[in-house]
């Protein structure tokens, strides 16, 4: 089953908050209103491999947003910083990734959040309420998780394209991506792009993003003034990916 949504009307892109900022990126988040966006996601970093991706982003003047584990960040807080030196957005994936730990509690999900967090801000000084759970927000995250989160100042994030950047081999994620983004596009949605932190990945993401700049497509980081995308039930047709 294709990972995009197949209700090209359902209404699965992000729309800005009232509440607005000087920003580049403050903008509404659809693409018949700002042109032809994307968002570039990188999930379960940063890792060994994460200098390539970004160097292959800055190739093309691409932005994208890492949401980052909090091991890796300690593990590699060089690369922590260069990430935000090029320019791009960062936020939490929590720490453990184990869907059993995590989602143990509503407590258990807000203080992985929290840890990352204050990782984050240690290495780097940059304060984000930027998260994206494990596995995505369905079927895990319930309502009371999704209040506790929300109280304490988190913005959830999920995706609309899924790459399976993790199970396909080769480049056949970035055929997988591009079809997802076609689909959206004409449909005036705004793709957002889950991939991950991974040499498979990054060994092809030149391929990607080589299409998106022959095809007049603009790369946007998450901007926090954004309201964020979150699966509804409706629309989350896809099986669970790491």
């Amino acid at each position: 089953m294709k990972s995009f949504n197949k209700d090209p009307t359902a209404p699965i892109e992000p729309k800005e908050n009232n509440e607005k900022t000087a920003s580049e990126n403050d903008q509404p988040v659809n693409s018949q209103a700002t042109g032809k966006v994307v968002y570039l996601t990188f999930d379960d970093g940063p890792t060994s491999v994460t200098k390539n991706i970004l160097d292959t982003l800055s190739q093309f003047n691409a932005k994208a947003t890492f949401f980052m584990l909090e091991p890796a960040m300690r593990d590699f807080p060089d690369v922590v910083n260069k990430i935000i030196e090029d320019g791009h957005a960062v936020g939490m994936h929590g720490v453990t990734h184990d869907k059993n730990q995590f989602y143990d509690s509503e407590q258990s999900a807000l203080e992985e959040m929290i840890t990352a967090q204050e990782t984050l801000q240690e290495i780097t000084g940059v304060h984000s309420n930027l998260i994206r759970t494990p596995y995505g927000s369905i079927p895990y995250l319930t309502e009371t998780y999704r209040e506790v989160l929300d109280s304490n100042g988190f913005h959830l994030w999920d995706w609309n394209v899924d790459s399976s950047d993790w199970s396909l081999s080769d480049d056949q994620y970035v055929d997988s991506v591009v079809e997802q983004i076609e689909y959206l596009s004409s449909a005036g949605v705004t793709s957002i792009i889950l991939m991950h932190d991974q040499a498979e990945t990054a060994n092809h993401l030149s391929i990607l993003l080589t299409y998106l700049s022959e095809n007049g497509f603009q790369t946007k980081k998450i901007d926090e003034n954004t309201k964020p995308y979150n699966f509804n039930c409706y629309d989350r047709c896809h099986s669970l990916n790491p």
